[in-house]
């Protein structure tokens, strides 16, 4: 019978190895259990890592979507807030105006003289709103406040309507200084006549917003209040019953204001319906692809944990077997 053995060098060598070789799977073992993914990820897509690095790229540009859509969402609430704000200081003017028309305009001239001011003032500071940085209403002039103060407005406006000798006259050449680029669209308006990039919310859409503080609503709306913030400016002159005047004849252009604002909230609706129909598509192609990248690295916990603890089982044995042999002696032998 031919008796094979080794030295006790061999063997020395032999269990070194042994005991790397399960230290190497414990530690392997550990991070699946932890992690939830397979170590050696080559060996789970069997060298062929193209499908894999397409995975992982696509969640990181949805990643990317999300952001865009999320900062989109945000510039579409706060111009919707905006808008509503706007129509909200119109609305409640036009039911104090609607109220003085049906006794004395000119007794009633001063109360709406301030409230006309106070509401320009309120207009101004919503269109000068800006979100996570961004002006709401300047264009690409995302750091400027769209519209000028109300007392630069008003100092515009009155050198151009100077020596109108009439509220008709007033009117009109309210409405020629704010039609002019050279007029309201300089000392007024501030910001950018550039709409502000569109925000990339997907691989083929993004959400545009060209919605501007000098947009023919907004400056139309600016321009009623601001003509009636002028009654009782020195330069004009004009008598209690002339200013009355002036509101009586504003509160048609007060009603009607109304409608572009709707219609500007209407538009800025379909972009936030359009934001989160793109949203919704995202998060559905980003569970595919989620779903897709856990059959391919996912581990079983339970399978996980079973061979852990064989493989702990195992170096403890083999540390039993190393601490006995270290005992071993010629004479526990005789």
């Amino acid at each position: 019978m031919k008796i094979t053995s080794s030295g006790d060098m061999a063997q020395s060598y032999a269990m070194q190895s042994r005991n790397s070789a399960l230290k190497v799977d414990i530690e392997r073992l550990t991070l699946e259990l932890s992690s939830g993914r397979v170590a050696d990820v080559r060996k789970a897509v069997s060298g062929n890592s193209a499908y894999l690095n397409d995975l992982e790229r696509n969640l990181t540009r949805l990643d990317g979507f999300d952001l865009a859509t999320n900062e989109a969402r945000q510039f579409a609430n706060g111009v919707q807030t905006a808008l509503s704000r706007m129509g909200d200081l119109n609305a409640g003017f036009r039911d104090s105006l609607l109220v003085s028309s049906t006794s004395s305009l000119s007794e009633s001239a001063s109360s709406l003289l301030h409230q006309a001011k106070t509401t320009l003032n309120d207009m101004i500071s919503t269109l000068n709103t800006s979100v996570a940085g961004r002006s709401l209403f300047a264009g690409t002039a995302i750091d400027t406040a769209p519209i000028a103060p109300a007392a630069g407005l008003l100092s515009g406006l009155s050198a151009a309507v100077a020596g109108a000798g009439s509220v008709d006259d007033i009117m009109l050449s309210a409405q020629a200084w704010f039609d002019d680029p050279a007029g309201f669209g300089t000392i007024g308006y501030r910001g950018e006549d550039t709409a502000l990039a569109p925000f990339p919310i997907s691989g083929n859409s993004s959400a545009t917003f060209d919605l501007r503080g000098n947009d023919p609503g907004l400056r139309d709306l600016l321009k009623i209040y601001a003509i009636m913030a002028l009654a009782d400016d020195p330069a004009l002159g004009l008598s209690a019953a002339q200013q009355g005047e002036l509101f009586q004849k504003s509160l048609p252009g007060i009603v009607s204001a109304g409608g572009p604002i709707i219609e500007l909230q209407a538009k800025v609706g379909f972009a936030e319906s359009r934001i989160e129909g793109v949203a919704v598509r995202n998060s559905a192609e980003r569970t595919t692809m989620e779903v897709a990248l856990n059959n391919l690295l996912a581990v079983n916990p339970y399978e996980t944990a079973t061979e852990l603890e064989q493989v702990q089982f195992q170096l403890q044995s083999l540390y039993a077997i190393t601490s006995r042999m270290s005992q071993l002696s010629l004479v526990n032998f005789l």
